[in-house]
Parts: C-alpha cells; sequence; structure tokens
C-alpha cells in the first residue's frame, strides 16, 4: 500500500514526496509513518516505516538519508551513501542517482529544490531559526556548487504550521525587525495583542531573494490538521512528552 504523501507540480520531473502521519506502523502518539529515529517511539517501527517510505520513493532503506536535525543553517553536500541521524544539519544537496534526501518536520517547513537541467536536488528543514539563521541561502549557493543556476532551480514548501496557528512573543517579532525592518510584514497583531508570525511568507519571500522564481506553498497547517500531521506545538499544548515526525523526500 502507497501511504498517503502530496506532490507539487513543479516537481513533477522527480519522484518526491510530501509524506502525511499515515500508513506507517507506529501507535498511539506516535500513530503511524512516524520517521524520526530520535523520538521515543518503537525504533522497530520507526524502522519499518522509514523502509515503507524507501519503498514507495524506488530504493532501500539505506539510499534513504536523514540528517541529525539541530535547528540549523548548515548545509551538506551528499556525494555517497551516508548513515541516517549520523551527521548534524538541516539541509542536503545532491547531484548523485539513487540517493534519496529525507527532511523530518512537525510544525517547521520542509522545503524540497530541484534543478532540471543540471540534475541537482536539495532538501530543507526550515522552523524560524534555520529560515532566520540562513538555510535557504546556503541551500542555493550549495547547489550552485554542482552546476545548478538560481534561476532554474524550483522550490515547494510542504506542510507546516500556518500563521493563524503560530503565536510568538513580542522578543520574536523583535528580533526580526531587529535584522529587517520589512519583516514586520509577516507578522499580525490581533485585537487581543497576540502575535501571529507567517513562516511560509517568510520563506517564500526569502526565495524570491536569492532569485529562485519558481516557488509553490502547499498551505497545509499542521497544528491544525491533526489526522494528516503530526505537530510539536499541539503536543505541547495537550501535555505530551514527545512527538512522531512526517518525512519529505526527493531523488533524482
Amino acid at each position: 500500500m502507497t501511504p498517503p504523501n502530496l506532490k507539487s507540480y513543479l516537481l513533477n520531473d522527480f519522484c518526491h514526496g510530501f509524506f502525511l502521519r499515515q500508513g506507517g506502523l507506529s501507535s498511539g502518539q506516535f500513530e503511524s509513518l512516524n520517521c524520526d529515529l530520535k523520538s521515543l517511539d518503537d525504533k522497530h517501527a520507526v524502522l519499518a516505516n522509514r523502509e515503507i517510505v524507501a519503498n514507495n520513493m524506488g530504493v532501500t532503506s539505506e539510499s534513504l538519508i536523514t540528517l541529525k536535525q539541530i535547528h540549523s543553517s548548515k548545509v551538506i553536500k551528499i556525494e555517497s551513501k551516508l548513515d541516517s541521524n549520523t551527521i548534524e544539519g538541516d539541509g542536503m544537496v545532491t547531484a548523485k542517482k539513487g540517493v534519496v534526501l529525507g527532511i523530518l518536520t512537525a510544525d517547521c517547513a520542509p522545503i524540497l529544490f530541484a534543478e532540471k537541467k543540471a540534475s541537482v536536488i536539495g532538501v530543507a528543514h526550515a522552523g524560524w531559526r534555520g529560515a532566520f539563521d540562513s538555510i535557504i541561502e546556503n541551500i542555493i549557493r550549495k547547489m550552485t556548487e554542482l552546476g545548478a543556476k538560481e534561476n532554474h532551480i524550483v522550490a515547494a514548501i510542504g506542510p507546516c504550521i500556518q500563521k493563524e496557528n503560530y503565536e510568538v512573543g513580542p522578543e520574536f517579532l523583535e528580533r526580526f525587525v531587529r535584522k529587517n525592518s520589512k519583516s514586520k510584514k509577516f507578522f499580525n497583531i490581533d485585537n487581543n495583542q497576540k502575535i501571529w508570525f507567517d513562516l511560509p511568507g517568510f520563506i517564500l519571500e526569502k526565495l524570491k531573494l536569492v532569485g529562485v522564481k519558481s516557488t509553490n506553498n502547499l498551505a497545509k497547517c499542521t497544528f491544525s490538521l491533526s489526522n494528516d500531521f503530526f505537530s510539536h506545538r499541539r503536543n505541547k499544548k495537550n501535555s505530551l512528552n514527545d512527538c512522531g515526525r512526517m518525512i519529505s523526500t526527493i531523488r533524482l
């Protein structure tokens, strides 16, 4: 059975998927396609889930690569297969065929990148910190080092927390505005003085500024759509001590 996953029309020439939380073997708060090796979920279930995804991508599980994500702007160039969860970073690029790049999320934005002519792909785990600290710029730079051209790169933003559910504090807003006063447009302050942050909007602007002309935002909210997506913020609100992660993947 094919696990449910979303596609971007911009990536029709590439095998890819933004996988939902359904179609796996995990149970309880990790039900069911949890692919996070760091979670408190049963490791056998997680490995089986990753194998389900790998099979769907047409490879063995050894060819599905994920990083030890640390909310950084570090991007790794993948030139051969490596053991997942052993290298720290939050982005990958490759020109190697047969390797599946995977990114794990549960509110942060998964971004899939591709440049067809140069046969280069990339993935990014873009939470607010990574996006703020140049993960997007670093992905584009690493892709161009492999022969990609900025204006030929396409980028798709997968399911992540949307503005209506992303409440932040005044110090968060201040941090962004202090770096760039124009960032204020990505925040809404309601009548109760609550502040809401538009993460995908901020990412789309970053992509535009680095020369990516073709972008697609799937605009699915991980926080509100509990049947489809894991959400760290929702689990925290419900006093759950851990959270599963969806996986988003692409290969040449």
